[in-house]
C-alpha cells in the first residue's frame, strides 16, 4: 500500500488522527507520532517541486521499479496520480526516505506481501 491507507498523504498526523472507529484508525494511530519525520519529508520534498507527500510517496515506489495500484476515490486525485508519473526523486531524496521509513520501525505488511528490494 503506497500511501498505507492514506497515512502517508499528509493528511494524517498526531494532532489530525484518522476518524476513530475505523480498522484504519486502529491500526494507524498508534502508528502516527512514529511516521511524523517521514511524512514531514514527504512533504518538504514535494513542496519543492508543488507537489503532494501522495506524489513523492507514489514516485518513490514507481522509481523502484513497482506499478502502484492507487485506489482513486475521487476524480480530482487523478491529476496527483499523473503528476506522481512524472516526478522524480535524486537518489539522495529516495535514500533519505528509505532511511527515514526504516527508522520508524513500523512495518504493516500483510502475511503475503513480499519485501521490496532493490
Amino acid at each position: 500500500m503506497v500511501l498505507e491507507q492514506g497515512v502517508l498523504t499528509g493528511k494524517y498526523n498526531v494532532d489530525n488522527p484518522l476518524p476513530e472507529g475505523s480498522q484504519r484508525a486502529k491500526n494507524y494511530n498508534p502508528q502516527l507520532p512514529k511516521l511524523e519525520k517521514l511524512t514531514a519529508a514527504l512533504t518538504e520534498i514535494g513542496a519543492k517541486q508543488c507537489a503532494s507527500a501522495a506524489d513523492v510517496a507514489t514516485a518513490w515506489a514507481i522509481q523502484k521499479g513497482t506499478i502502484p495500484i492507487i485506489g482513486v476515490t475521487k476524480a480530482k486525485y487523478i491529476a496527483d496520480e499523473q503528476r506522481a508519473i512524472k516526478f522524480k526523486l535524486s537518489l539522495e531524496e529516495m535514500h533519505r526516505l528509505e532511511s527515514l521509513a526504516s527508522e520508524t520501525g513500523v512495518d504493516t505488511r500483510g502475511f503475503w506481501e513480499k519485501p521490496m528490494t532493490d
